[in-house]
């Protein structure tokens, strides 16, 4: 007897509609599933028949084949297990109720027990989209499945109890597991995630650090909030131990939440990377800090599922990059598609796909293999022309998409010590969230790094004296056209930090203090 069901499946970080037609027939016993399975899944096999025989049914000693529409895709993970084992169910005739338009989404345990997947909400979307309105879901995962506007999801903990929703559709639901509270998201790949769900983090959490905690380095802390508030690329530059560090871990008490469409896009994200039990949208803007040994694919994305790298868990958010010229030279390379896209496209054989990338890059580095390089308290005692080569290590194309340019120095003793009190984080992010608050008026969700061209020119409403002094500007530090576009993109960010409407000359100046010229090294940074 033939059963057909509806599940879904992911691919990339999107999900897809799968078709499970299950065919229980006479011959020789054996359990085919055909339809470009992957490992996990060609596993199901065992897994459905040990579900079946610990729920109380019995594993039918016929001929089995399970094929996956559409034949075309390749489908992955264990997401499918649970409509497998109710397709054999009502193909055996163990259960006689059609499921009618209903979707099952689940990994099954050899106990009988429900579990839940990675990727439930996009899995839930698709499912919206294609006109399935539907779904049983495992009960740890209902909170997720409860997001999808239009669903109407029912939690399961066992194959018994999906069969008998499927035998009883109106009958009463089973009340979802209390679920732990989850203190971040735990993807892999990363040295430090920072990134939050109802509580967020702020001042005062863990490895979070108030910006009234780093004394002196006036000129980093101006630069990382324009970079913030305008989601322009930054880079600090100074010996260890001169702050670098420090000031990226205030970066999660400067953001502000994210906004409804935001928040929604950064849940699918974290839902596609199986990053813990979710319950609400996400709010906090993930702050990602990769270690420089990170593959390829574990920045860009990739691997046997086309998972999603580092720039896209990294989506609304921050990445972190600390130590760039010890990242591998193609994974840097590989960051200037996100970095003037905001989206990265990975491309395997038969499958592409392309994930978004929308965060700000902050990255750090020392001058030289030793750190001392134009130190002048310090000699650097790295041969002749190791600390050019080092540096030279950052491509000049990656350069140009880099909008601030800081020289990070050694803070003096006495203002550590005894030196005044800067401002805090709750400063700060307040005048942030306001210049973001302008560009979303100005310009929606687009933010002042991601215009271009007229429009840019336009936002800016540059007077005669502010274009001429624009033109010096791009002439005098050799500006290329992109780099040009960028100084005035700074400029208008600085103007949004002062709430002005248009941009001035000391905008202007102010921006063009933060380049890096392209024909120069970064020597030039470090003596300004």
């Amino acid at each position: 007897m033939l059963a057909t069901l509806v599940s879904a499946t992911l691919h990339g970080i999107a999900g897809r509609l799968v078709r499970v037609e299950v065919d229980v027939a006479p011959g020789l016993p054996g359990f085919t599933i055909v339809g470009l399975p992957d490992a996990a899944l060609s596993e199901a096999r065992e897994r459905v028949r040990g579900a079946l025989r610990n729920a109380g049914y019995h594993h039918p000693p016929r001929r089995i084949t399970v094929n996956l529409a559409p034949a075309e895709l390749r489908k992955t993970g264990a997401s499918l297990d649970l409509a497998i084992a109710v397709g054999i169910l009502l193909g055996s005739e163990q259960l006689r109720v059609a499921p009618g338009r209903v979707a099952l989404i689940g990994e099954l345990g050899l106990g009988g027990e429900v579990r839940a997947v990675p990727g439930m909400l996009p899995m839930g979307l698709a499912l919206v989209a294609a006109g399935i309105r539907r779904a049983l879901v495992p009960a740890a995962a209902i909170d997720e499945a409860r997001l999808v506007p239009g669903l109407d999801a029912t939690g399961v903990r066992t194959l018994a109890e999906a069969a008998e929703a499927v035998r009883s559709p109106r009958a009463r639901r089973p009340a979802p597991v209390p679920l732990p509270r989850a203190d971040g998201l735990g993807a892999g790949g990363s040295e430090t995630v920072i990134a939050g769900r109802e509580r967020g983090e702020r001042p005062g959490d863990a490895g979070v650090v108030d910006l009234a905690d780093v004394r002196g380095q006036a000129l980093a802390r101006r630069a990382l909030e324009i970079s913030l508030a305008g989601a322009h690329a930054m880079l600090l530059i100074g010996p260890p131990g001169a702050g670098k560090t420090l000031l990226a871990r205030t970066i999660p008490g400067l953001l502000p939440d994210l906004d409804d469409d935001a928040a929604l896009a950064a849940t699918i994200v974290a839902s596609a990377a199986g990053s813990g039990p979710i319950r609400s949208l996400v709010r906090r803007p993930p702050v990602r800090s990769p270690h420089h040994t990170v593959s390829y694919a574990g920045m860009i994305g990739g691997g046997p599922r086309l998972s999603p790298g580092e720039v896209t868990l990294a989506d609304q958010g921050v990445l972190v990059c600390d130590e760039l010229p010890e990242f591998g030279r193609d994974v840097l390379e590989a960051l200037r598609q996100p970095l003037e896209d905001g989206s990265v496209s990975v491309v395997r054989v038969g499958r592409a796909s392309t994930f978004p990338a929308r965060f700000v890059f902050v990255a750090a580095m020392n001058p030289c293999p030793c750190g001392m390089s134009g130190s002048a308290d310090t000699p650097c005692t790295c041969p002749a022309r190791v600390p050019e080569r080092y540096r030279r290590r950052i491509s000049g194309p990656l350069r140009d998409r880099i909008d601030l340019w800081v020289a990070v120095d050694r803070v003096p003793p006495a203002v550590l010590v005894s030196g005044p009190v800067p401002e805090s984080s709750a400063v700060v992010a307040a005048r942030i969230a306001a210049a973001r608050e302008r560009q979303r008026r100005r310009s929606g969700d687009v933010p002042n790094a991601r215009i271009h061209g007229r429009r840019l020119r336009t936002v800016c409403g540059l007077g005669s004296e502010e274009a001429a002094r624009a033109i010096q500007l791009a002439v005098r530090e050799r500006l290329s056209g992109r780099g040009t576009e960028r100084l005035l993109s700074v400029a208008r960010t600085i103007a949004d930090l002062e709430g002005e409407d248009a941009v001035t000359v000391d905008h202007l100046d102010e921006a063009a203090r933060f380049r890096q010229p392209a024909e120069r090294s970064v020597d030039v940074s470090l003596a300004s």
